[in-house]
């Protein structure tokens, strides 16, 4: 990835920013068995908000954001905590004051209990999320209600080896608690066992497997839970080394769509093609009980550029950060992307971490929607489209996203203030100008639209942000900031004009 050029050590090495590896690879930090990281943020916020429910006039923000990252790699665990809090204090309108903690935990590990063939996967979450899809967005407009933290937690124990030179086995189970604070409509537990067979070479001419799946799903407002029961079979082969080809075919059991039990047929088939280590498309279709399903990906990347796009229609079950069809942020974006060249958790923390403030945009920043909160099992179909490109001095980014979800389950409730049935388009583009090898220039703007597809409610929200951040010592970051924001919605409309500085501090 070149995303940042100029930038691309600044995490590391800010004095000596240099542009990244054109192949992802050399020059890439050397992992750590441990590691640790901290850092903290103070910010002072001035806005002026009108046109608001609650009163106009001017608010007073001052925040401390401290953070902690930890990574273990080598012996029998491996994976990464990433934490960070945020400490606010705000008064102004109507002589309002009040104070807030909020939290941010993200936790994978990997944990080798028996040699070989015995694991643990384990994963905790904690985010910030949109309680409603049509309303102000995570990252906006500080005192908005339409807000929750949600807590997620994931443990999986599995066997996997091999059947003699036969076949390659996993049996795992694993369940997946989520709690959503106020928004107790999001709270879901899903538990699911899987068992599956496969053939023991992987990259042979011609492969197979069969996986049997039950998983159980329960809101805690619903009346009872869904259980879908899921036998596959599948068919692969790779006659060369860019092209592999698949064809899969079973049947599924399922109450999601019916207060009874059903059985339909699944069929479907795939293709991935990679020309070069830099391109990859893979296409895969098939059939399933809510209709059809797919996913499609195409992403390429030069020495400067990078492109992805990719477009599914599948289930979304859950509003835990784990679940799938959540929206992505701009510092889950960057950490994700930045993966092969910097595979040290830590090490991508602070390079990530250094990267948005030197853009000067929000780590919580959303760049492509998805369903936030939401209190059934949904139909989600999306696209994604994300460009970047750098060079010397000059940096762009731009991304842009459609998300259509609808409730397919049938038990449970369906709050119309949730937006369980919502349409959401949005696109956001930036520009950084690096004026010295410490100092940088920027320009963001982005719009979020969406729609209750039942209700029709709408809300528009439009912003621009232009940032100079400056590298004021080996560890040190400084940040001045002003964004103008504007929300147009039946339930909720202000203007917002935000002065902001900060101070971030590595140790």
């Amino acid at each position: 990835m070149a995303l940042a050029a100029g930038l691309a050590l600044a995490a590391i090495a800010p004095a000596q920013a240099q542009p990244a590896p054109a192949d992802g690879a050399e020059g890439a930090p050397v992992p750590r068995a441990f590691g640790v990281s901290t850092g903290i943020t103070f910010e002072s916020t001035i806005l002026n908000v009108s046109e608001r429910v609650t009163g106009n006039g001017t608010e007073y923000l001052v925040r401390a954001s401290p953070s902690l990252t930890m990574a273990h790699r080598g012996g029998r665990m491996q994976g990464a905590l990433i934490y960070s809090g945020s400490l606010s204090s705000r008064r102004g309108i109507d002589d309002r004051e009040d104070s807030e903690y909020l939290n941010s935990l993200s936790a994978n590990y990997l944990l080798e209990v028996i040699d070989g063939i015995g694991f643990v996967d384990a994963r905790a979450s904690i985010t910030q999320q949109t309680i409603a899809a049509v309303g102000t967005p995570v990252g906006f407009l500080q005192t908005s209600a339409n807000r929750t933290e949600v807590r997620s937690v994931a443990l999986s124990p599995y066997l996997r080896g091999p059947l003699s030179t036969v076949a390659e086995y996993e049996v795992r189970a694993s369940a997946a608690v989520t709690r959503g604070g106020r928004d107790t409509a999001s709270d879901s537990d899903v538990y699911e066992g899987l068992f599956a067979l496969r053939s023991p070479r992987r990259g042979a001419v011609f492969g197979w497997g069969l996986t049997g799946v039950r998983q159980r799903v329960k809101f805690l407002v619903s009346a009872a839970p869904t259980v879908t029961d899921r036998l596959n079979a599948e068919v692969s082969s790779q006659p060369d080394i860019d092209w592999r080809f698949t064809i899969n075919g079973g049947v599924e059991r399922t109450d999601v769509v019916g207060a009874l039990r059903q059985q339909y047929e699944n069929y479907g088939v795939g293709v991935q093609w990679t020309p070069s280590p830099r391109t990859t498309v893979a296409v895969q279709g098939e059939e399933r009980y809510f209709g059809s399903a797919y996913r499609a990906t195409v992403a390429h990347r030069l020495a400067r550029s990078t492109f992805r796009f990719s477009s599914s229609r599948d289930i979304n079950i859950g509003s835990g950060a784990l679940a799938q069809g959540q929206a992505i942020t701009l510092y889950e974006l960057y950490f994700s992307q930045y993966a092969s060249l910097i595979p040290d958790p830590v090490q991508r923390d602070q390079f990530v971490l250094a990267l948005i403030a030197a853009t000067g945009r929000d780590r919580n920043e959303v760049v492509s929607g998805g369903l936030f909160g939401n209190s059934g099992i949904a139909l989600e179909r999306r696209n994604d489209v994300i460009w970047t490109w750098a060079g010397p001095r000059l940096t762009l980014n731009a991304t842009a996203y459609a998300v259509n979800t609808e409730r397919v389950d049938t038990g449970g409730v369906n709050p119309s203030s949730r937006n369980d049935n919502a349409r959401q388009r949005g696109y956001a583009g930036g520009a950084g100008w690096r004026l010295t090898e410490l100092t940088n220039v920027n320009l963001a703007g982005s719009r979020t639209m969406s729609k209750d597809t039942v209700t029709l409610v709408r809300s528009d929200l439009k912003s621009i942000t232009f940032g100079l951040t400056s590298q004021l010592g080996a560890r040190t970051t400084g940040l001045l900031s002003m964004r103008y924001s504007v929300l147009n919605g039946a339930s909720e409309a202000y203007r917002e004009t935000a002065l902001t500085g900060s101070l971030s501090l590595r140790f």
